[in-house]
């Protein structure tokens, strides 16, 4: 193993998007198809939900194998693109939250994504300036 950072990151990524599709299958999705809502908007949603879950499972593949290559730019150059969706998220998350909490008053749930995108940002750079094996 070349790089426990980019490895942690992948196994925290592979086990969200088994998390998201067990709560979605449990509770979200059960939910959407009750709401009153048109056919092509609930489909649109359930899409949505599915994309991030494959997308969680394709960057931790991604980064688990990245952590058993040679440190060479081609893997820097992807763990940045991974940091950028990350920090895209962190922002999104943190919309979300300042609009929830001024909607109702409550935050929920949403500060989770937010806290856990930003530890892997975290992992990440450190994994950046990994010059060799750990």
């Amino acid at each position: 193993m070349r790089n426990w950072f980019y490895f942690i990151v992948g196994i925290i990524a592979a086990i969200s998007a088994v998390t998201h599709t067990i709560d979605g299958l449990a509770s979200e999705l059960p939910a959407l198809s009750e709401a009153n809502l048109e056919h092509m908007t609930q489909s649109v949603f359930v899409f949505n939900y599915h994309i991030v879950a494959a997308d969680h499972l394709g960057i931790g593949i991604a980064l688990i194998v990245m952590a058993f290559q040679k440190n060479t730019a081609i893997t820097k150059s992807a763990a940045w693109v991974v940091i950028a969706i990350n920090f895209a998220r962190v922002v999104v998350s943190i919309i979300t939250i300042f609009a929830t909490v001024s909607a109702s008053g409550n935050a929920g749930t949403f500060w989770v994504p937010a806290i856990a995108n930003s530890f892997c940002i975290l992992f990440l750079l450190l994994g950046t300036r990994v010059k060799g094996k750990i």
